[in-house]
């Protein structure tokens, strides 16, 4: 079943290359938006994370309101195209075609799981700020954010593809991983593989070209456009294709998709 659900990813990311390629801008405007907010952001593995023992240094109200509303911002991109990508392959799944699958759905399902995000955010932060209060932050945050990864993670499939309500759609969620643990496994190992040969990719090339250059100035720039390049990639080839993985294996609750 693994191998099938492979194929089927492979075979409609080619075959709907263009529109997926297409949905996937949002991406990469989400991840490129905490790079222009006062966010203490660095860029690695062609993805933006989040210094969290650097936000409570130095922040004013301003940047911190402005972290809020770029933060939604970037849940709404994810939701978008996320949303957007279920619509395409649900659309092939169930012969309609993809146009009018995704005007009719994508408005409703977007502002579902934007709003689904938003309030796992806020409790990520009241978990943070806790966390912080009492030094636990290293343990516990990460923590959390598993737990909720793990809610989260067919929870778009299962609001696109079945219109569950988002309650319903977690229970699925947990249950998939449960009784699916294999396939679950099977994407986290996909995903660090495919993120991990891209960077490794870039930084052998990156190196190589500051290789030539003796100019110290020149050199920072080409590994800092490197590290850019994979970000690009990452959100319009592999994410796009991580998203589309992880419905197949949504599919495969269907006995005729096994």
């Amino acid at each position: 079943m693994e191998t099938e659900v492979i194929d089927y990813s492979i075979d409609a990311f080619k075959k709907n290359f263009r529109i997926v390629l297409f949905f996937s801008i949002p991406f990469l405007l989400a991840f490129a938006i905490p790079l222009l907010s006062p966010m203490p952001t660095y860029v690695s593995i062609g993805a933006t994370f989040l210094r969290t023992g650097s936000m409570f240094v130095d922040l004013t109200y301003f940047d911190i309101a402005l972290i809020f509303l770029s933060s939604l911002a970037s849940l709404f991109l994810i939701s978008f195209a996320t949303v957007a990508i279920n619509l395409v392959i649900k659309s092939q799944r169930t012969l309609t075609n993809i146009r009018t699958e995704v005007i009719e759905g994508i408005e409703k399902y977007t502002i579902t799981i934007f709003l689904l995000y938003t309030l796992f955010l806020i409790f990520s932060l009241i978990v943070l700020l806790i966390s912080y209060e009492y030094g636990v932050e290293g343990l516990a945050t990460p923590l959390f954010s598993f737990f909720l990864s793990l809610m989260l993670f067919y929870v778009p499939a299962g609001i696109v593809i079945d219109e569950l309500k988002p309650t319903e759609a977690i229970r699925m969620s947990l249950f998939m991983i449960k009784n699916k643990f294999a396939l679950f496994l099977l994407w986290l190992v996909i995903g660090f593989l495919l993120l991990t040969a891209v960077d490794i990719v870039f930084i052998v090339l990156s190196g190589a070209i500051s290789g030539l250059i003796s100019d110290p100035g020149e050199r920072y720039i080409v590994l800092a456009v490197g590290r850019y390049v994979v970000l690009v990639i990452n959100s319009l080839l592999i994410m796009p294709f991580l998203i589309i993985l992880q419905t197949q294996m949504y599919l495969t609750k269907y006995t005729i998709l096994k």
